[in-house]
């Protein structure tokens, strides 16, 4: 599958200006070290199993990193529920991701050392090559 499925879930998250004014990243977050800087990682995540000629589903984590500091709390849960939202009311985006379902909802955010707040989402996307 070219190119892997996290990839495709970015560049329409990307298209759909999704993520705002969040870096986006692959396979691991990398920090700059600037403390205003947010980040988005998108990152494989299992799925069911995938074999010839048969649709499965391919799992993407997707990280929402804030900024550094308390104030800064409030752009990554925002970016969070435009995310699902438009999840939920578009699940056959495009025809590169198949069907994309959010599993599990919003989950409760965690705080870095630094003070930063990450939510971790994951999406199935169902698809099946013509």
């Amino acid at each position: 599958m070219t190119p892997p499925m996290y990839k495709r879930v970015r560049d329409v998250f990307m298209e759909k200006e999704l993520i705002g004014e969040f870096t986006p990243q692959t396979l691991a977050w990398t920090d700059t070290g600037n403390k205003i800087d947010k980040f988005i990682v998108f990152r494989p995540s299992g799925g069911s199993n995938i074999d010839k000629d048969i649709g499965g589903d391919y799992y993407v984590m997707v990280d929402v990193i804030s900024a550094v500091g308390k104030e800064k709390y409030q752009d990554a849960d925002d970016t969070v529920n435009r995310i699902i939202e438009f999840v939920r009311e578009n699940p056959l985006v495009s025809k590169c991701l198949g069907q994309i379902t959010n599993l599990g909802g919003v989950p409760a955010p965690v705080l870095t050392t630094d003070r930063r707040l990450v939510y971790r989402l994951m999406f199935a996307c169902l698809y099946g090559s013509d």
